[in-house]
């Protein structure tokens, strides 16, 4: 994604544009990872330099405010999550040994792909799906086979 296309998408989304915020977007747009606030701001110093937690914080929250990021929070995991808001009713598995994320397509016909029996008078518009288990590499290197394919 080029400067001007992250710029864009900024206004767009009703907020100023400023390099932090564009830095933010173009890291979150240049992996395919779920990377947390640490790694964000990293990515953000080497693209800008000196930037602080704070502000990418800042800037995180105003993204999800206004539905460019999407916060992920898999419970017992030590910091929360953030990819593009991408509204492609996907869902995500969590290894229990590298703690890697990884998105799973949702097999639903649309969102969301799942009902509770009594929606309590909800109109529900997304249903969030956690996996856990262990990926076929951390098994691999632990010595079991993997799963064989459906």
């Amino acid at each position: 994604m080029t400067t001007t296309s992250t710029a864009e998408l900024i206004r767009a989304a009703g907020l100023r544009v400023t390099a932090p915020r564009q830095a933010v977007l173009e890291v979150l747009t240049s992996v395919r990872s779920h990377p947390d606030a640490e790694e964000i701001t990293s990515a953000t110093r080497e693209r800008i330099g000196k930037v602080s937690h704070q502000t990418v914080y800042d800037v995180l929250a105003a993204f999800e405010r206004a539905d460019l990021v999407r916060c992920i929070e898999p419970a017992g995991a030590s910091a929360a999550r953030y990819e593009l808001q991408r509204h492609d009713n996907h869902h995500h598995m969590v290894c229990r040994s590298c703690q890697q994320i990884f998105d799973v397509p949702c097999l639903g016909a649309g969102a969301p792909c799942l009902h509770p029996d009594d929606a309590f008078g909800f109109e529900i518009e997304i249903a969030e799906v956690l996996y856990w288990g262990r990926c076929s590499e951390c098994r691999a290197t632990e010595g079991e086979p993997a799963a064989a394919a459906p």
